[in-house]
């Protein structure tokens, strides 16, 4: 019967944490599965853990982002999510074997600090980006959210993890007094992050704000949208003609944002597709809008540069002047997109709205480059995106951790999905969906001024910090005796 029981556990964890991530994003569900696995597995042998658990994360993990990733012609591709999935599990064996040694406290590191190594992995290492974060399920959760600003979305997902293994820890035996003292320490922590975090996030900001405008005119369901990519091969004239039309549609809509008050007028990612010949009379003529409307221009043209050479994806700013000031090629996905490969430098550009700056879409994917917009104390930062369906609202979510944890405004202006402006605290300030409506204009006022985060000053150390946890912690329970619960 126990045996059902925890066959039963290990099922619904699966379920959780299937709910917790990707599509579904349940923040109470990540604080559930981890509690669930730790007592499924709790009298199985290590050797059926690594299977049983393995299968179960790996599964759960691809039904979380099911139809989330594109279809590409890499070979096993649409299983990367199983893959990272099984990774998963290694924490939680690891936490196990750790109880078998001791009970004493210490051991509670080790499910927390190994997760999060996973997750730094993920950071660094993958070239895809930071899919499966589970900190990001707890972006409606605002007094949790503003853990980002201190130690990153990765310490959030260490929090959990590490009151997921204090949970299962107080059920072994051990010392009642050592418990209560446990027990009162968590709910005075939690209380101070909970408190903490929602007076941080209920603190309204007293910046100037700035009227922008986000727009997009295109659907990437519309069959002529999509041929026009094909279009430049098969018969340029009539490609160039197409492109000329959507440039006209796009610089009076920007126009009209302008007339209508917005300063700062952002275009989502493939809102414009061109020969690269088209290039300079398509900046030239942005230019003039914005230096007869006294109006920043962020825009996202995708440009085909000819046989012998990348195309760009790359995003520009014009300022009030009429000038390029800012030029930033796409980095995130570019082995997969296979277009010219940005340097990762976050540049930016001062104005009389606070520093502001942009990158594209999957760049935001890579927080080890996004660093830098704290580093460089930068006020508001564009994410010009194109998704679709079933990736929307995830991969704007994500957007909004990064502003949280490098103390900035973010604008994200997405064709196929969701549309937000969020402040440093991860409050929505405007949103337009691109499902739910055919006019796709988002208008919203941005505060023009950041916070220091303490993650600006530490995030990018965080790992290392992590890695001497885990050193102690292993070190501490090799060299101590088998425990019985005594501190």
């Amino acid at each position: 019967m126990k045996k059902y029981g925890s066959v039963g556990l290990l099922v619904l964890g699966g379920l959780l944490m299937v709910l917790s991530n990707g599509k579904f994003l349940l923040a109470s569900a990540a604080w559930v599965f981890p509690v669930l696995f730790l007592f499924a597995i709790k009298e199985w042998n290590w050797k059926v853990v690594v299977v049983a658990l393995g299968v179960v994360t790996a599964v759960s993990n691809q039904l979380s982002f099911h139809g989330m990733l594109p279809s590409l012609p890499i070979p096993l591709f649409e299983y990367i999510p199983a893959m990272a999935g099984f990774l998963y599990a290694i924490p939680f064996i690891l936490q196990k074997i750790a109880f078998q040694k001791s009970n004493r406290f210490i051991a509670t590191l080790i499910l927390p600090s190994t997760y999060a190594l996973v997750d730094y992995a993920n950071q660094y290492f993958n070239p895809y980006g930071t899919f499966g974060l589970l900190g990001y399920s707890q972006h409606g959760n605002l007094p949790i959210l503003q853990v980002a600003s201190v130690v990153g979305v990765t310490g959030i997902s260490f929090i959990i993890m590490w009151t997921a293994s204090i949970v299962y820890w107080l059920s072994l035996a051990g010392k009642r007094q050592s418990k209560r003292i446990v027990i009162g320490v968590l709910l005075t922590a939690m209380l101070v992050i909970v408190i903490g975090g929602g007076l941080r996030g209920s603190v309204a900001s007293d910046a100037p704000t700035v009227l922008t405008s986000g727009i997009h005119t295109v659907d990437r369901n519309d069959a002529e949208v999509l041929e026009i990519y094909n279009l430049h091969e098969k018969d340029l004239n009539d490609f160039l003609q197409k492109s000329e039309e959507r440039m006209d549609e796009l610089i009076e809509l920007t126009t009209e944002e302008a007339r209508a008050g917005a300063k700062i007028i952002h275009h989502s990612e493939g809102a414009i597709v061109m020969d690269v010949s088209q290039k300079p009379l398509y900046l030239e003529r942005l230019g003039e809008v914005a230096k007869e409307w006294g109006v920043y221009i962020l825009t996202v043209p995708y440009i085909f540069t000819g046989e012998d050479a990348q195309n760009e994806n790359v995003l520009y700013i014009i300022d009030t002047s009429g000038e390029v000031a800012l030029e930033h090629y796409k980095y995130g996905g570019n082995m997969v997109e296979n277009t010219v490969l940005g340097d990762g430098t976050i540049h930016y550009v001062d104005t009389e709205y606070g520093r502001i700056s942009g990158i594209i879409c999957w760049d935001k994917d890579f927080p080890a480059v996004v660093d830098q917009v704290g580093e460089k104390d930068i006020d508001i930062l564009f994410i010009p995106s194109a998704d679709w369906r079933e990736i929307s609202p995830y991969h704007t979510i994500v957007g909004t951790l990064r502003g949280v944890e490098n103390g900035a405004s973010v604008v994200t202006q997405t064709v196929n999905g969701l549309s937000l402006i969020t402040d440093d605290r991860g409050h929505v300030l405007a949103k337009m969906d691109h499902f739910t409506t055919d006019h796709w204009v988002m208008r919203g006022y941005v505060p023009t001024e950041s916070s220091a985060t303490l993650y600006s000053l530490w995030g990018k150390y965080l790992w290392a910090c992590t890695i001497i946890i885990v050193l102690i912690t292993f070190l501490s329970l090799y060299f101590s005796k088998r425990g019985n619960g005594e501190e």
